[in-house]
């Protein structure tokens, strides 16, 4: 059996599943008698799109030297993480005026994930994972994935760029201008233009299985 954790958009009512989820790790933590277990422990697979695309970066970071869990952070961490920079993300102070203007700096938005997520990339994920976004000058969704993280350096990217792309809601936020470990390129807005929900995308990845 594959286990699936598919994680819907939503903006910082990203806090709703991650409330969700905090309470489905505190009981598989209860029932393992094993209080560091983590949500990555019991998944083969999550998925993620815009907000849901930053709670499975999160959940799949490597421990950090020293850590007695095997994730970075417990899920209780991901609750935490809204409920106390949901208003460095979305600041009044960094309103931006104008028809044409996005309604937000990323600057909070950026600062929040380089703080949470620091130099791990895709290819470190503890888990096999899809992070969906789209490509504004090639016209096509975009699937960052581990596996083909792990295969190749082009399609490698710091977990924090991918969870950017991810969450750059049109209109909310200036699209995400990323480079790969290999240099690679791309110009990306939210991942929810095409899949709110990742569960439904026509993804390239198939479990076991990594398109070139």
């Amino acid at each position: 059996m594959v286990k699936i954790l598919s994680i819907d958009g939503g903006g910082i009512r990203g806090i709703i599943p991650a409330v969700i989820l905090n309470y489905i790790e505190k009981g598989l933590q209860r029932r393992a008698d094993n209080p560091n277990a983590t949500l990555a422990d019991y998944f083969d697979l999550v998925a993620g799109t815009s907000t849901g695309g930053i709670l499975a970066c999160f959940y799949l970071l490597p421990p950090l030297p020293q850590q007695e869990s095997h994730s970075r952070y417990f899920a209780r961490e991901a609750v935490d993480m809204y409920a106390q920079h949901g208003k460095d993300i979305f600041n009044s102070k960094f309103l931006r005026r104008g028809v044409a203007r996005e309604k937000y700096s990323a600057h909070g938005l950026e600062k929040v994930l380089k703080n949470c997520m620091g130099e791990a990339t895709l290819a470190q994920s503890r888990k096999n994972c899809i992070v969906t976004a789209y490509d504004v000058t090639e016209r096509k969704a975009v699937f960052f994935t581990s596996p083909q993280a792990r295969l190749h350096e082009h399609r490698n990217y710091l977990m924090r760029d991918v969870a950017r792309a991810t969450s750059a809601a049109p209109t909310y936020f200036e699209l995400a201008a990323i480079k790969s470990m290999g240099g690679a390129a791309l110009y990306l807005i939210d991942g929810a233009v095409f899949a709110g929900n990742p569960a439904i995308a026509p993804h390239p990845f198939v479990f076991g299985k990594v398109e070139n």
